[in-house]
């Protein structure tokens, strides 16, 4: 199943790890910056601040619109967060040719998603050499080995999408994006730091130290986490 993006720290996270310079990105950053300065306390879902931010500038969403709003002592978020759509429509109906806020939205999460749908998390693999037991021979980018985290005696399928890098070899070090078929079972369970295995059936063949979460929904809540 593909992966959605639904809240804002994953698509913040995937923009930051876009090191590419495109008119998409910009767009992106701008519809960040406008939800971050919006003003209702602990929120995180894109849809709910869509919603929110249409109800209180009207829609349609047009430049002239998010401009004639004033400032009336109380309102300073709202116009911040306005102003950066503002010129994130300016900027779309310039290169994109796209001035509807809803097609806007929809180009950057399309464009986001290809990526989610690689990546949960970004990690720091270590495979193990032949005599420690590991692999006899290289594996290419996108192998797919079993991932097991200590906490769980669960075991899932974790595509491994090398970062600059097409194959590995045993032995090596390698960092890569991980996407894993069970992201609902580890919901809120996942740090950064934490250690984990990958396997081939029964056979330890590497191991792996979550470096970068991606994927919101998996990072545990900081209060849930131990030090150490």
């Amino acid at each position: 199943m593909d992966s959605k993006i639904e809240t804002y720290d994953t698509l913040w996270n995937l923009v930051d790890l876009d090191t590419e310079n495109h008119k998409v990105k910009d767009i992106a950053t701008l519809f960040l910056k406008a939800m971050n300065d919006w003003p209702t306390m602990n929120q995180t879902l894109i849809s709910d601040f869509i919603q929110e931010f249409k109800t209180y500038f009207g829609t349609p969403l047009t430049i002239e619109k998010l401009n004639t709003n004033k400032f009336n002592g109380q309102n300073a978020w709202q116009l911040e967060a306005g102003s950066s759509m503002a010129e994130l429509i300016e900027i779309s109906t310039r290169f994109c040719n796209e001035s509807d806020i809803d097609k806007i939205i929809d180009n950057i999460l399309n464009h986001y998603n290809k990526e989610f749908n690689k990546v949960d998390f970004i990690a720091e693999l270590q495979y193990l050499t032949t005599e420690e037991g590991g692999r006899k021979t290289p594996v290419k980018s996108g192998y797919r080995p079993q991932v097991k985290f200590d906490f769980d005696e669960m075991q899932t399928s974790g595509q491994q999408t090398f970062i600059n890098k097409e194959w590995v070899n045993p032995g090596e070090h390698i960092k890569a994006k991980i996407k894993i078929v069970s992201p609902d079972h580890f919901a809120h369970t996942l740090s950064e730091g934490m250690a984990f295995e990958f396997r081939e059936g029964a056979t330890t063949i590497g191991t792996g130290k979550i470096e970068y979460i991606v994927n919101e929904k998996l990072e545990k809540p900081a209060s849930n986490r131990v030090a150490g």
